[in-house]
């Protein structure tokens, strides 16, 4: 006998969902995508003309009372998180939350704790440890230990609080291959210090790794590479198209792009597919993600301790501001 079809609903559709969450839940078997909820009517006309959405509510409310929900992918700007986030988990509800999980610690560690009291999944897009240049990266270093990591997010033109809403991808694979932070120092050029031009970080691990994060706004090519060091193993991601290990002189290069005919398309390089499938399975099997909301909070946590050695605002610009 078939299992029954886990319900889903999505809040926000904007042009990340239709690269990473809605391909990933449309290809899924056993998913159906029961409910959207968009900013306009357009909006939820054109993701029903091409997803197979079963229909579209004219409220967060009306979707949450009248689509049967199993999980709710939580998709709107990070400032909209907590209020969907949290009525989500009080309905019973597990969810799924881009990242970040939220603008402030705060609101974090609030989330966090209701989905524990609530015993419900919380589980937050952190979608570069689901992606496999990244997975092989670690398990090199599965049973020898990491004594230096270099992460890099580079990319030309500025965007609002870019070390929280971008380079925290980059602070939470730190914190995935190295633990706990122990001492932090961070600058930064921010001639608007809500517009950072770029964020630079010293990290200290408990465990006794040294980690570094260079995150520029100013660069002239989107560039994100992480390098790996210890026990004469040096492991290079160069995302997401390859990824070269060497040891003792001798270096074995994997390349992603020659897969699917020659195609390797973005939303299974860049790990958004098998974070989806990751997330659906746990809802099926009642089990803890790994990227759950205690998890977002650690590496939140560590950006926090980033912005404020960096001298960067803790939280949004305040109205008016």
């Amino acid at each position: 006998m078939a299992e029954r079809p886990i319900r889903v609903g999505l809040v926000g559709a904007g042009s990340i969902a239709q690269i990473a969450e809605l391909p990933a839940l449309a290809a899924l078997p056993g998913v159906a995508i029961a409910g959207v909820v968009t900013e306009t009517a357009a909006s939820a006309r054109a993701n029903l003309e091409r997803w197979p959405i079963e229909r579209s509510y004219e409220s967060f409310e009306a979707m949450l009372s009248g689509a049967r929900l199993d999980a709710l992918f939580v998709l709107t700007p990070k400032q909209l998180h907590r209020p969907f986030v949290s009525a989500a988990l009080e309905a019973g509800i597990d969810v799924f939350c881009e990242k970040p999980l939220a603008t402030t610690l705060e609101d974090a560690r609030a989330m966090a704790g209701l989905a524990e009291r609530t015993g419900r999944l919380l589980m937050v897009g952190f979608n570069r440890r689901y992606a496999e240049v990244y997975r092989r990266a670690r398990e090199e270093f599965r049973e020898r230990p990491v004594q230096f990591c270099v992460a890099q997010k580079n990319r030309p033109g500025s965007e609002y609080r870019a070390t929280l809403e971008n380079a925290i991808h980059m602070i939470d694979l730190l914190r995935w291959f190295c633990g706990e932070a122990e001492t932090v120092t961070a600058h930064t050029t921010a001639p608007d210090p809500y517009h950072e031009d770029g964020t630079l970080a010293l990290i200290r691990f408990a465990g006794g790794a040294i980690g570094s994060l260079v995150a520029a706004r100013t660069a002239g090519e989107w560039d994100e590479r992480f390098d790996v060091y210890g026990s004469r193993t040096s492991v290079r991601v160069v995302a997401p198209d390859s990824l070269a290990i060497t040891r003792d002189g001798e270096t074995r290069l994997i390349e992603m792009r020659p897969r699917a005919s020659g195609w390797a398309q973005v939303n299974t390089t860049m790990g958004f597919g098998p974070e989806v499938a990751h997330f659906v399975e746990c809802v099926r099997e009642r089990r803890q993600p790994l990227t759950d909301g205690r998890e977002a909070v650690r590496t939140q946590e560590l950006v926090e301790e980033i912005l404020r050695a960096a001298g960067l605002p803790l939280a949004d610009r305040p109205p008016g501001a």
